[in-house]
């Protein structure tokens, strides 16, 4: 796992905008299961919103990463950051 992958980790498992998120890696990508209840759609509209703030708090050298979100057993969407 990269520097810059353990990083967003950590800043999802602790941050309270993110809270009831359930985070883990596979390979250099991120996959995170949110709430049951949360509106998938709306999420994916919001989520580079959602995320953006917290990219400059980030200390490493920045590399492509890819974000397997979903509230089910298969992922709903795939939001990737470069």
């Amino acid at each position: 796992m990269s520097k810059y992958q353990q990083e967003w980790k950590k800043m999802i498992q602790t941050e309270e905008a993110f809270k009831g998120w359930k985070i883990r890696s596979s390979g250099g990508d991120l996959l995170i299961r949110v709430p049951e209840d949360t509106d998938m759609d709306v999420l994916k509209m919001q989520f580079s919103d959602l995320i953006g703030p917290y990219a400059p708090l980030l200390k490493s050298p920045k590399t492509t990463l890819k974000f397997y979100v979903g509230n089910s057993a298969a992922s709903d969407f795939i939001f990737t950051l470069n």
